[in-house]
């Protein structure tokens, strides 16, 4: 008796289901490299208008009565993202904002700003769509029907004013009188002798820090008085111990001061709880300038420095007492300890740097002192 087989060979029979499974394969293979294309494209954007937005946003740190820079941080920002991603960026696609980190969730951004409330933000789109540059081309979709497909990044980086000096800031320990800063902003002011404050524009600092003759467009005053018997418009400030001398003040010229410097028991008082010295106070000093550390001024010639800047001095000499009202940023363009009296030419400037503590935008602020440039999803 022969016995039946329930199972029979049946050569062929994968192959159609091995068709079948190759269209989705296929399929989801193609779906794979224009999705990772698509992807690769958009990251290759964001990190453009990254660039782009820190770039702009730099541009906006002014000082007192200087026009907004609006023309500059524009280009600033298509020159990084160009240099990127090399595609055309339309002019509305980059704007300026007033941005509070501070403010309520929805409400931190405005596209409103002017002279007196000025832009801190920047914000760019790149674009690969109908409006600029074309859609992006895939390269199986059209298979589903999609040619292309819309790719677009945005970015926005803010910066701030300072308020609070942290150890560690590029801080000079010395006091500038307040209205010859604002005479050097542009500012008619009355100087400690009573005379209206002159200021120049004959030295030029370039991009490089090297300092030449030749105006800039930046004033320049003149550091010390020539008055007699009179506090003048400059002097040292006890930054730590109150018994100060030349090698300190040699190392805050060149480095700024320390923690050691801000929690010395002659000091520390006037040292916040986060580590920070805020403006107002009041710290000693010397109404003088030693000749020993003309060197020192001579090295950081062409650098910016912050500055506290004082309203009223009580006491000359070394009984000086100073009330510090706010900070601002000095370039030293000019040194001249020769004659009596010595001479320190210096024109207002600008610096960001992660030593300080960050202002709102409705306090007074710093002037010309932000901090580091920040990237944020408003």
């Amino acid at each position: 008796m022969r016995r039946d087989t329930c199972s029979r060979t049946r050569p062929g029979n994968v192959i159609p289901v091995a068709a079948i499974m190759c269209v989705f394969l296929v399929g989801m293979v193609a779906f794979a490299i224009d999705t990772g294309y698509v992807a690769g494209t958009r990251t290759r954007l964001q990190s453009a208008a990254d660039a782009g937005a820190l770039a702009g946003c730099e541009k906006l740190v002014v000082w007192p009565d200087q026009a907004i820079p609006e023309a500059s941080a524009r280009a600033e920002c298509k020159k990084f993202a160009q240099a990127n991603e090399n595609l055309t960026i339309r002019d509305t696609d980059i704007r300026l904002l007033r941005y509070d980190p501070m403010a309520p969730a929805g409400s931190r951004v405005s596209s409103a700003w002017s002279i007196t409330s000025p832009p801190n933000a920047c914000e760019i789109t790149m674009r690969r769509d109908d409006l600029a540059n074309g859609k992006l081309p895939l390269f199986f979709a059209p298979v589903l029907g999609k040619n292309s497909a819309d790719v677009r990044a945005r970015a926005t980086a803010y910066i701030m004013p300072a308020k609070g000096i942290l150890p560690g800031a590029p801080m000079l320990p010395y006091a500038v009188q307040v209205d010859y800063y604002f005479a050097a902003c542009g500012q008619t002011r009355t100087g400690v002798d009573g005379k209206t404050i002159d200021t120049m524009d004959n030295w030029t600092v370039r991009p490089d820090g090297s300092v030449v003759s030749g105006p800039d467009g930046i004033k320049e005053i003149v550091l010390f008085s020539d008055t007699n018997n009179k506090p003048g418009n400059f002097g040292s400030l006890d930054i730590g111990s109150s018994q100060n001398g030349t090698p300190e003040l040699d190392r805050q010229i060149l480095y700024g001061p320390t923690a050691e410097d801000f929690q010395n028991s002659d000091f520390r008082d006037k040292v916040a709880a986060d580590g920070a010295l805020y403006i107002p106070f009041i710290a000693g000093g010397d109404s003088g300038m030693s000749t020993s550390v003309k060197s020192k001024f001579e090295q950081i010639a062409g650098s910016s420095r912050i500055v506290p800047l004082y309203d009223v001095v009580i006491n000359p000499g070394d009984n000086a007492q100073y009330h510090l009202v706010t900070y601002a940023v000095v370039t030293i363009t000019q040194v001249d300890f020769t004659g009596s009296p010595k001479k320190l030419w210096v024109q207002p400037a600008r610096l960001s740097t992660n030593r300080v503590v960050a202002s709102d935008l409705v306090s007074t602020p710093a002037y010309g002192v932000f901090t580091p440039p920040r990237l944020v999803i408003p």
